[in-house]
């Protein structure tokens, strides 16, 4: 029996993963507060990439489900996924349409963005999208590699805020690559705690994360690291007076990236390593409001 469009657009949402959207969305808000304190905001281009970074992040999650589920990676059972292709419940054929109708809407955002912000935007704008795509699939995708952490860091933690920022001021100054650093930290860190997580099935699949390459030691102590370097780069950005002093409304959530702390070590089964990857997300969105909080109400 065929699903209805109903069921359709309903595994469509799972796949989506509305919990990890926020590392999508978190970028976006920081660099518009960039821009809306040196006086540039603009709605529309600001609409414009933040729908268009969900529709990025959510077909990368789509593509992941996709290209996972041919490589034998998810089966009935795994913890972690949205369970749409091997529940039965979607066509592996309609999850990637899915994937593409994303990328399309993306598409059509990016050219306006483009028409808004010149050539620089379709070269930083192509280079997010691909990585995106990239990241699952291709002959050598991005997730199945120790590099995965890295491009996230890069891609959704100062990229996208460098591009926000430009698409709205017209300018690429350096301190907004400077003020994005703190927030590559949290983000690469849902993605460690994922592939912590899924270390066994993931080294059953034949992926090379970075826990599989080095050791779930060395994965755990990258994950902390990460916690850190986010109140570690707010601190020094404070301390060189690239942003204000109100930034510091980030430090009380450190008491959740401490429980974190504890948890990803404490923890080794993958139902146990689900909840943390959760709340890794969850820090990831308080730790971005609060700074983007702290840049407003300091400008």
């Amino acid at each position: 029996m065929n699903p209805t469009t109903r069921q359709v657009l309903t595994e469509w949402f799972r796949l989506a993963r509305p919990f990890s959207l926020t590392a999508a969305a978190v970028p976006v808000l920081f660099g518009t507060a960039l821009a809306y304190t040196d006086g540039a905001f603009d709605p529309y281009p600001f609409l414009a990439m933040l729908f268009g970074s969900l529709l990025i992040q959510a077909a990368t999650n789509m593509f992941n489900e996709f290209y996972d589920e041919r490589r034998g990676l998810d089966v009935a059972g795994t913890v972690g996924i949205a369970g749409s292709i091997v529940g039965g419940r979607l066509a592996a054929r309609s999850v990637l349409v899915g994937a593409l109708l994303c990328y399309t809407g993306a598409l059509f955002l990016g050219i306006y963005l483009i028409s808004v912000g010149g050539w620089p935007i379709l070269v930083l704008g192509s280079l997010s999208a691909l990585g995106g795509y990239l990241y699952s699939a291709g002959p050598r995708p991005l997730a199945y590699t120790p590099a995965s952490e890295a491009a996230v860091f890069v891609f959704m933690g100062i990229l996208i805020v460098i591009i926000t920022y430009a698409v709205q001021a017209g300018a690429f100054p350096l301190y907004v690559s400077l003020a994005a650093l703190p927030i590559g930290g949290p983000v690469a860190a849902i993605l460690l705690a994922n592939n912590l997580r899924d270390l066994v099935s993931d080294r059953r699949g034949g992926r090379r994360t970075l826990p599989i390459v080095f050791g779930r030691e060395v994965g755990v102590f990258v994950y902390r690291s990460l916690l850190l370097e986010a109140y570690v780069a707010v601190g020094a950005l404070l301390a060189f007076g690239v942003v204000p002093p109100e930034c510091a409304l980030v430090f009380p959530s450190v008491f959740a990236a401490l429980r974190l702390w504890r948890d990803i070590a404490r923890y080794s089964t993958p139902r146990r390593l689900d909840p943390v990857v959760k709340r890794t997300a969850g820090l990831h969105l308080v730790f971005g409001l609060l700074y983007t909080a702290g840049v407003l109400i300091g400008g």
